[in-house]
C-alpha cells in the first residue's frame, strides 16, 4: 500500500529547540494515528476546536508535538485544510501548498 503525504510550507516558520521548521508534512494516518485522532473526541456535525485541530496535526505531521503550540493561525488554517483528504483517503484533493 502507497501511504498518501501532503506538505505544508510555513507562511510564517517556527523556531524550536534551535532549530528552524519551515514545512509541516502530513502522511495518511495509520492505526496509531486513527487511535490518537479518535481520543480528542471529535463529534460529527460539531465544528474542531483549536485543540482537537492541533491533536490532528501532532499524530499525522512531522513536526513536534511541542512546537505546534507557536503556529501562526494562517498556517494551522491551512494544514487543517489538508488534513480531510487525508483522514477521508480522498487522493485527488489532497493537494501541497
Amino acid at each position: 500500500m502507497n501511504w498518501k503525504t501532503v506538505t505544508h510550507t510555513l507562511k510564517f516558520p517556527l523556531q524550536f529547540e534551535g532549530r528552524k521548521i519551515e514545512k509541516i508534512t502530513l502522511r495518511e494516518p495509520d492505526v496509531e494515528a486513527l487511535e490518537k485522532i479518535d481520543e480528542l473526541d471529535i463529534q460529527p456535525g460539531k465544528p474542531v476546536r483549536v485543540r482537537q485541530m492541533r491533536g490532528m496535526i501532532a499524530a499525522l505531521g512531522d513536526c513536534p508535538p511541542e512546537a505546534l503550540g507557536k503556529l501562526h493561525r494562517d498556517d494551522l488554517a491551512a494544514l487543517g485544510e489538508l488534513l480531510g483528504p487525508l483522514l477521508e483517503g480522498e487522493p485527488e484533493t489532497a493537494a501541497a501548498s
